[in-house]
Parts: C-alpha cells; structure tokens; sequence
C-alpha cells in the first residue's frame, strides 16, 4: 500500500502530463487550421486541356506550359498560355495568349493576365486585329470576352485605345468602355 502522499503526487502529475499532451495536439491542430497544405492536387507540363460541345465537336483548347490545381480553390492556375476558341457558326477560331492564367473548377470561364493578346482568324481574311491588355475574362458559354483595364486595338498601321472592353466573340462584335482614342491615318 502507497502513503496517500505519494498517490497525490502521482495523481498530479499524471494530470498535469495529460493537460500538456492535449495543448500539445490542440496547439498543433490550430497550426494545420491556419497552414494550407501547398501540395497541389496534380501538376502538368506541357498541358493541353481541351472542353467539347453537346454534340462532341472541341469547343476550347488550351495549352499551357505548366498547369497546377490548387486543393483548396480546385482552380487550376496556368503558366504561358494559349487558349483556341472554335467557333462553327460561322467558322472562326479566336485565339488568346497570357503569361498566366486561372481556370475555376466549373470550367466555363478563364482568367487570364499578364500581357494578354486576343486575335481572331477567319479564313480567306489577310488583315486580323490585334487586341492588348494585362487581364481579360473569357466566358466560354456567352462566348464574352471582357476586361476594365487598359486596351489597346491594333489594326496595322492603325492603333486605337481605350479603357474596358466587351467583346462578343460569336457576334464578332468589340465595345471599347471609355477614355476611347484613335488615329486612322490613310
């Protein structure tokens, strides 16, 4: 039999022990909360992600030179990127580039930034127009290409700028928002 002395002090440390090693799993379970895990979900190179209509026909391609999916937003984030919009009624493709780039997990938009260009190409055309600006959103199902920042169009020789842009792919329809400037020399 143990002196009631010596069982007290036991039984204070053996509660003192366990209160640690619970702080010790809280404390580590509050640093997990607040550090994301920075694996991704699945990482590419040289990345050809293509999206088809109804009927099977590729309606988006893009590729890119590294694609990462973030586990936490599912966005796929893309490095120099190209983005090819087929369109069959009437047959044109638009075709966009950016340093970087975003895809969210329902696919139906991309984001791209950092010296973006859209150009469209039609068949039988020589003269294609050229538009600039550092971010734009595409939004694949109304075929909607927009932006707030600065725009710059380029026709050679001629140049026109602006502030803002919409423009409807499948209408092949471009609206410049504001701060609109252009010089046509002939």
């Amino acid at each position: 039999r143990l002196p009631g002395p010596v069982v007290l002090v036991f039984m204070a440390g053996l509660a003192i022990g366990s209160w640690w090693l619970a702080q010790r799993e809280r404390d580590r379970a509050e640093l997990d909360a607040r550090v994301p895990d920075a694996t991704p979900a699945y990482y590419l190179r040289g990345a050809v992600l293509e999206q088809t209509d109804a009927t099977g026909r590729v309606e988006l391609r893009v590729t890119a030179d590294r694609a990462v999916q973030d586990p936490a937003t599912r966005n796929v984030r893309l490095e120099t990127l190209r983005v090819d919009y087929f369109l069959a009624t009437p047959p044109r493709t638009w075709v966009m580039t950016a340093a970087a780039g975003t895809l969210p997990p329902e696919g139906r938009v991309v984001l791209l930034s950092g010296d973006v260009r859209l150009q469209g190409s039609e068949a039988g055309r020589l003269e294609q127009a050229t538009i600039r600006t550092e971010r734009l959103r595409f939004e694949v199902d109304r075929s909607l290409a927009v932006t707030d920042d600065p725009v710059r169009i380029e026709l050679a020789p001629h140049a026109i700028t602006g502030r803002g842009l919409e423009a409807d792919l499948k209408a092949d329809r471009v609206q410049l928002e504001s701060e609109v400037n252009g010089r046509f020399t002939p």
